[in-house]
């Protein structure tokens, strides 16, 4: 059955998009077809399922309440449901889903996850450590709290005499992320030093024991209430303060700036060029320190390729949805990753068109 496609269109669009186009005209460019995407929901009958981790099922809730009360009469109705299934029209993960539940037509960023050193000590909830001491923890070289180098990171913090247990194993994406961001600063973990696998459970690191420390996924963090390291990357040429890279949403979203997005046959892909200056949020007057242990949250589009999985997919990748992601334990998209991850989707799907003034 041909499946009914249509589009609703608000009342307005910034100026740069709102040029009359014909057949004649070139193609929209990406940010102003992006922009014009914003002001429309493009609705497909028929319903998507969606699966996700457990730090992601408050997102996944708006939207399928949302995404019904947005395609609605006279456009076709469209919904969303979650799913605890492994297969699903829609899949939100840090890692690729296994072939036989989700073979992806296309892969783009959804949002941004990160590597978090987590800590558990009775005197204090704040830990500053540089990358040459952090990577002398994790490889077994540093093994008590007390020694001079975490002492003199953390003036003013009485430091325990007593053992740093190391929780094992990593999240192997987890201790790439931080392995790569140490090792451009000159210090890498040995990967002989920690287990990794692919995945494990969040309640695994819900009651860390005093003296112990981990390395996790930045929303088992948050969803845990775990404290994290704060990594010491310089320091300020006026105060002589240390400069922190928190690994916090202030300190993540900044890394994410950096990111680089990059479309391609199979979708859009992102990496960190830690070249780039951070990009100022509005409201502020300069940026976080870059905390750069960061990776991506992909939206894998499932199985076959159909406009009703590209148009649930665009509706995710909205900017008003990509706002539930504060519900979540992950952070947004730098707005240049997430335009490109849209219009990437909307392909195939009726090009979004400028309101006249009949």
């Amino acid at each position: 059955m041909k499946k009914s496609v249509r589009v609703s269109m608000s009342v307005a669009i910034a100026a740069a998009a709102t040029l009359a186009l014909t057949a004649c005209d070139p193609p929209i460019p990406p940010d102003v077809a992006a922009q014009m995407a914003e002001q429309t929901y493009t609705c497909v009958e028929g319903d998507v399922t969606i699966s996700g981790p457990v730090e992601m099922a408050d997102p996944i809730a708006q939207w399928e309440m949302s995404l019904p009360s947005s395609c609605i009469d006279p456009l076709p109705a469209m919904t969303l449901t979650a799913t605890q299934e492994a297969a699903a029209d829609l899949v939100v993960s840090t890692s690729v889903p296994p072939v036989e539940t989700c073979k992806p037509f296309a892969t783009v960023p959804l949002a941004v996850e990160s590597a978090n050193i987590v800590f558990n000590l009775s005197v204090t909830s704040s830990l500053n450590l540089t990358p040459k001491t952090a990577a002398a923890i994790l490889n077994g070289q540093i093994t008590r709290w007390n020694d001079k180098a975490i002492v003199s990171e953390n003036v003013g913090t009485e430091m325990p005499d007593q053992p740093i247990i190391i929780a094992k194993p990593a999240e192997k994406l987890a201790f790439d992320s931080l392995n790569g961001w140490l090792g451009r600063l000159g210090f890498s973990i040995d990967s002989s030093a920690i287990e990794r696998v692919t995945k494990h459970d969040v309640n695994d690191y819900a009651a860390l024991a005093d003296g112990e420390l981990a390395l996790v996924p930045g929303s088992y963090a948050m969803s845990l209430g775990l404290y994290s390291v704060s990594i010491i990357t310089g320091t300020d040429s006026a105060t002589k303060e240390p400069l922190l890279a928190l690994a916090d949403v202030s300190g993540t979203s900044s890394a994410a700036t950096q990111w680089v997005a990059k479309a391609n046959e199979a979708g859009v892909t992102v990496s960190l060029d830690p070249g780039l200056t951070p990009i100022i949020p509005a409201g502020f007057d300069s940026a976080a320190t870059p905390y750069q242990a960061i990776y991506p949250v992909n939206l894998y589009l499932c199985g076959e390729d159909t406009l009703l999985k590209r148009a649930a997919a665009t509706f995710i990748l909205r900017l008003d949805s990509q706002g539930s992601l504060g519900a979540s334990n992950f952070n947004q998209l730098n707005e240049g990753a997430r335009t490109l991850a849209l219009v990437t989707v909307r392909k195939g799907l009726p090009e979004p068109k400028a309101p006249t003034d009949n």
